[in-house]
């Protein structure tokens, strides 16, 4: 991962209104289930939960984390907080990232890496150690096998280090369009193959191992083109693995399932069970390409993988996401993963991915406790699924290490407490069964002893607003004491901060169009198309639904207009029937056209089958997590759109103008009509008609030109 910046798709922040417009959603997974019972003298339903210890697996799934943020650039907040790190006991500390990878903004140099070493050596973890790919070394030179090399000379013949594993790179799958920040042009390397990669990696590997030979490697570490039997475009793990699979002793990829405005509480709460399907289709591609017998590792996971606007359910830092953490800590050992490294150790409130806040307090975030309770309450034996739970909560069970004990995590999602009775099954001489109540969405661990003595800890939401840790509870269905917060300034974020109401329409300041035109001294480079220069510059995107490609755009050879291609394949789902190229206002600010009447352009070329809508992007309709000129914090944000179809299959050389009246747009979300007084985005989305003689296929190749309000 790039801290602090945007990573899936280039120029995030500007686009994250067609982010979700192309057909993104809260995650899917239906709300949560308010529970059966509650405090304060309502009823209480007990539900009785049984622990299965008759099928026992030694657990070999670990945790882990990563090692940021180091940079003295971004504060190095990693330092003071090795305590607390070392209390979750991580089995690795995860050394990469897309900063390693290309040294910026600060160069990860021999004393890095001694300091690295004596971080991982406090908090007792085995470093997996990165080594620069995509751009430059620890010198600012362009990075080379010898260079990896030398880091592993460097850390284990001068130092002696015996750094143990080791990797290539970060999320190649990105290096197409990953670039620095000031220039996303660079170091990206358009075009990059996965055949490229193993060509890289295989000398790499080579150097490295002629250095010390005993290291192990792992990767690719994908970002998240890891899809099978989606192709090239969405599948790399496959022609990786089928090519140079024999390089790595684990393999391992990344996961982040949600854009920060996506990580609603019911989206999350249905994500684990997207995660299995996804880590046992990564399994099955393991055993397709001949690599079954691999560990397969989680180097990076987080809820969200983008900067925090307005907070929501599970966004990054609350309770909520602790609830994601634990089910996705609990499921990860379910599946024998090697690891789950969390993104990351310390970072801004703004984004925070990191367990624990900055210094120079240090406060740990609820996901903190997340691991907290598994470092304490998970044993080094995995029992079976428990049985009878009610909706909405799940359970991880374990035997401890002296096999006198059943550990029990328990993550309510419920929005309403929850009254569980649990049955340690299958003993000689079963324990009494304690019952608990578990406060509305929160997190417990109940320990029950073969002598039938039982203990237990929860984590919710009073415990994060006081800053305080796990609380014990006594058994029975008595709601669980309040917590006094004090003075005490909350952990984490509270859901609702920085929530601005779509009604408030705009949050950026306006720029008034001094000129109509928009397609002006079309310009190409490696980071697209661009129009105009000052206050009426403007640059391009492109996106597209799972199993599709995103449409090229390239600037006509006068410059007024821009050439668009693209198409779909077979079959088109539904909710895959999306794909287009767009605009954006390149600028801080919001472009006001309200001088105008709606937008208009010369249409030539063909459709090819496809339809085609305009959309216009506005403040009020453009997400404010990913944009900050959007003021958009619902669950889905879009612009609102129109569809062209008819006007341009009936467009000639000598008639070839389709105007759009601001009007006529419609359906946006969550405001449904166009405010041209703060314009974002222009936009043409393709769609494929439903029931197509070619099953959905279609392929168009026209050019908007002279695009213009008028």
């Amino acid at each position: 991962m790039q801290a602090g910046r945007g990573r899936r798709i280039a120029l995030l922040g500007l686009i994250s209104t067609t982010l979700v417009s192309l057909g993104c959603n809260d995650g899917g997974g239906a709300p949560p289930p308010t529970g059966a019972g509650g405090a304060g003298g309502s009823p209480v339903t007990v539900t009785t939960v049984s622990i299965p210890t008759a099928t026992r697996t030694p657990r070999t799934g670990t945790w882990s984390v990563n090692y940021w943020t180091w940079t003295p650039t971004f504060g190095n907040s990693v330092s003071g907080t090795e305590a607390l790190v070392a209390a979750l006991t991580p089995s690795y500390l995860r050394v990469g990232g897309y900063n390693n990878d290309a040294n910026t903004p600060d160069s990860f140099d021999d004393a890095q890496l001694d300091a690295m070493v004596a971080y991982a050596r406090a908090i007792g973890a085995e470093p997996i150690l990165q080594v620069p790919h995509l751009a430059a070394d620890n010198t600012g030179t362009p990075a080379t096998p010898d260079t990896a090399a030398a880091m592993v000379q460097y850390a284990n013949v001068t130092k002696g280090y015996g750094i143990k594993y080791f990797s290539v790179g970060n999320e190649p799958d990105l290096y197409d369009t990953q670039g620095l920040p000031s220039d996303s042009s660079m170091p990206a390397i358009p075009g990059y193959t996965p055949a490229e990669y193993c060509a890289s990696v295989t000398s790499f590997v080579a150097a490295m191992k002629a250095v010390d030979p005993t290291i192990k490697i792992v990767g690719p570490d994908l970002a998240y083109k890891y899809q099978a039997g989606a192709g090239v475009n969405l599948d790399w793990l496959t022609p990786i693995l089928q090519t140079c699979g024999d390089l790595f002793d684990v393999v391992s990829i990344h996961r982040y399932p949600f854009e920060a405005a996506m990580a609603s509480l019911p989206a999350a709460a249905g994500d684990p069970v997207q995660f299995r399907q996804v880590m046992t289709s990564v399994r099955g591609i393991l055993q397709q390409t001949g690599q079954g017998d691999k560990p397969l590792a989680l180097t990076e996971m987080n809820i969200a993988y983008d900067a925090t606007g307005c907070v929501l359910g599970a966004s990054p830092g609350t309770v909520g996401s602790a609830l994601w953490m634990a089910d996705i800590l609990g499921s990860s050992i379910a599946l024998d993963l090697w690891t789950s490294a969390v993104w990351d150790i310390s970072d801004t409130d703004s984004w925070s991915l990191g367990i624990i806040g900055l210094p120079p307090g240090h406060v740990p975030r609820p996901e903190y406790y997340a691991f907290l309770l598994y470092a304490e309450h998970v044993g080094p034996t995995v029992l079976g699924a428990p049985t009878g739970l009610p909706a909405g909560v799940s359970a991880y069970a374990s035997r401890n290490a002296a096999d006198n004990a059943t550990e029990i995590i328990l993550v309510n999602w419920n929005t309403a407490p929850v009254a569980l009775q649990l049955q340690v099954a299958d003993l000689n001489v079963p324990p009494t069964a304690p019952t608990y109540l578990l406060p509305a969405t929160s997190l417990a661990a109940v320990e029950i002893t073969d002598t039938s003595k039982s203990t237990a800890w929860v984590y919710g939401e009073d415990e994060r607003r006081a800053a305080a840790g796990p609380q014990p509870i006594s058994p029975g269905t008595a709601p669980a004491p309040g917590i006094d917060a004090g003075t005490a300034v909350p952990a984490g974020r509270t859901v609702g901060d920085e929530c601005t109401s779509p009604d408030a329409g705009i949050s950026c300041t306006l720029v008034k169009a001094t000129s109509p035109v928009i397609t002006a001294a079309g310009t190409m480079s490696a980071t697209g198309v661009a129009f105009g220069s000052g206050d009426d510059a403007w640059g391009s995107y492109s996106y597209a639904a799972a199993g599709q490609t995103a449409p090229t755009g390239a600037a006509t050879s006068d410059g007024n207009g821009l050439q668009i291609t693209g198409g779909f394949v077979a079959p088109v789902a539904a909710s895959g029937n999306y794909m287009g190229f767009g605009l954006y206002y390149s600028s801080g600010s919001c472009l006001d056209a309200s001088a105008y009447t709606g937008v208009q352009f010369d249409f030539s070329g063909t459709l090819g089958g496809c339809d085609v809508q305009v959309a216009v992007s506005f403040s009020a309709d453009d997400s404010h997590s990913g944009d900050k000129r959007g003021a958009c914090t619902a669950a889905q944000c879009y612009g609102p759109s129109y569809d062209v179809t008819g006007a341009a299959n009936t467009a000639t050389a000598s008639a070839p103008t389709i105007k759009v009246p601001f009007a006529q747009l419609g359906g946006g979300m969550p405001i449904s009509t166009l405010d041209p007084r703060d314009i974002v985005t222009v936009q043409w989305q393709l769609t494929s008609p439903a029931g197509g003689t070619d099953g959905g296929a279609c392929s168009a190749n026209f050019t908007v030109a002279n695009v213009k309000f008028y």
